[in-house]
């Protein structure tokens, strides 16, 4: 049921149901795909930058505040990774551009989604959003294309399933503002991911033949 928790890697993640749509109310943090193979990590600058497969980090790896960025905001995932369609656990999907923008439409569209999708400030963690959806956004920062980590605390990243040319999509929000913006941008940044719940199958009609 949706809202209920659901064990995946090792953690158990909140869920929420928002219209239509059961999505994760948590940032994945899993290190593993779903078949449990490890997810490349710990990949100095250069690797980072120039890599073509799935790779994930941890907002200011090897800095004093790992621990707490991965407790607060999960990991961060480059596209090759989401692209696999092993990120996320059997019966979820990374969503797709077009889930993205039914979720926003759904609550005030891109000009003011971001009020009810970023926590509050009575959350833990808390963001300076209303949170009236549940999603929980959070600010956990990105690692660029050349490897630098930046925006922490500040802006939300997350990553879509579609690519845009040799780029991706993606959704940002960030302090201060009730914006939700799309964007794409370069396949080796590493965001944020929630995982949304598969469409039931659509029920197939065979029209039988007319004489």
């Amino acid at each position: 049921t949706c809202g209920d928790a659901i064990g995946y890697d090792g953690y158990d993640y909140a869920t929420v149901q928002i219209g239509g749509q059961c999505w994760f109310a948590e940032n994945l943090r899993n290190a593993n795909y779903n078949d449990g193979s490890a997810i490349p990590s710990e990949l100095d600058n250069g690797t980072w930058s120039s890599t073509t497969e799935g790779a994930v980090t941890v907002y200011d790896e090897g800095g004093a505040n790992e621990a707490t960025n991965l407790a607060d905001y999960g990991r961060l995932y480059n596209w090759y990774a989401v692209n696999t369609g092993s990120l996320c656990p059997s019966g979820w999907h990374v969503p797709t551009d077009a889930e993205w923008t039914t979720l926003i439409d759904g609550l005030g569209e891109s000009s003011a989604a971001g009020d009810a999708l970023k926590a509050s400030a009575s959350d833990s963690p808390a963001w300076d959003g209303t949170n009236t959806s549940g999603f929980s956004a959070l600010a956990g920062g990105y690692r660029g294309s050349s490897g630098d980590f930046d925006d922490g605390g500040n802006y939300g990243y997350f990553w879509s399933s579609s690519p845009s040319g040799t780029n991706a999509w993606f959704r940002v929000l960030f302090s201060g503002s009730a914006e939700v913006y799309r964007l794409n941008g370069n396949q080796r940044d590493g965001f944020s991911v929630r995982c949304v719940l598969d469409p039931p199958p659509s029920m197939t009609i065979t029209a039988s033949e007319v004489s």
